[in-house]
C-alpha cells in the first residue's frame, strides 16, 4: 500500500482518488454481474458450487460476497458474461437468481432494491418493429429494457421476442401492451412472464424480510 496526502476541506480530511485510479479500478470489474437470490438466502459457498456446475463449461469466473445476499460474479471476458445473461432465467434449487451488469456507482445493498430484472415474452410484435429500437419502445411500457436473448437478437424465430426488463417489484405485471402504429392503426402485444417476483407487502422490495 501507499500513503497519499488527504485533501482538507473546512478542516476535515477527505480522500479523493484521481479519475485515472477510479477508471482503472472500474475496468477490472467491467465483465461482472451483480446477483442475488430472490426470496431466499443461501450460504455463498453453496451458491458458488451450483453456478460452477451450471456455467463451468462457458468460462472461468470468480465469486465475491459483497453484502448479505448480494454477490459479484466476475468473468474473464464479456462473451462469458453475456452468455449467462442471454441464456437465463437461472435458478438455484428453485429460487430465481437475478442479475444486473455491474456498473460503477450502482447500489449493492439488497434493501435498496425496488426493481428486479425479469424475462418477458412478447408475442404479436409487428415485423417492422423487430429491432433493438422497436422492441425497446414496446418493452419500455413495462420498465427499463436491459437486453434481448440471442435468438431474439438474431431473429431466428419471429413467434415471440424474449427480453429482460428491469421492472418495479410493485408492478402489476401487465399481460398486454397497447401499441400505436405509424399508419394510425393500433394492435396489442401479448406479454408472458416465465417467472415474476412477489414484492414484500411491508417494504415493497424483493428482499426476504
Amino acid at each position: 500500500l501507499h500513503f497519499f496526502e488527504p485533501m482538507v476541506v473546512d478542516g476535515i480530511p477527505r480522500a479523493k482518488p484521481p479519475p485515472e485510479v477510479c477508471a482503472k479500478g472500474a475496468l477490472e470489474w467491467e465483465h461482472t454481474l451483480a446477483a442475488f437470490l430472490v426470496g431466499k438466502r443461501l450460504p455463498a459457498i453453496k451458491v458458488k458450487e451450483v453456478l460452477q456446475r451450471k456455467w463451468g463449461q462457458v468460462g472461468v469466473f470468480s465469486f465475491h460476497t459483497v453484502s448479505n445476499g448480494v454477490f459479484l460474479i466476475k468473468f474473464e471476458n464479456g462473451q462469458a458474461r453475456d452468455w449467462v445473461m442471454d441464456n437465463g432465467p437461472w435458478d438455484i434449487w428453485g429460487y430465481h437468481i437475478a442479475f444486473r451488469k455491474w456498473t460503477k456507482g450502482m447500489s449493492l445493498r439488497l434493501e435498496e432494491c425496488r426493481s428486479i430484472p425479469v424475462w418477458v415474452k412478447l408475442s404479436n410484435v409487428p415485423v417492422h418493429l423487430w429491432s433493438s429500437l422497436g422492441l425497446s419502445y414496446i418493452a419500455s411500457v413495462l420498465g427499463r429494457p436491459l437486453y434481448m436473448d440471442a435468438p431474439t437478437t438474431k431473429r431466428q424465430t419471429l413467434t415471440f421476442a424474449r427480453i429482460c426488463v428491469d421492472m418495479l417489484a410493485t408492478s402489476s405485471f401487465p399481460t398486454a401492451i397497447n401499441l400505436d402504429l405509424d399508419d394510425g392503426s393500433s394492435t396489442v402485444v401479448e406479454v408472458e412472464y416465465p417467472w415474476k417476483p412477489q414484492a414484500c407487502s411491508l417494504c415493497k422490495s424483493v428482499r426476504s424480510c
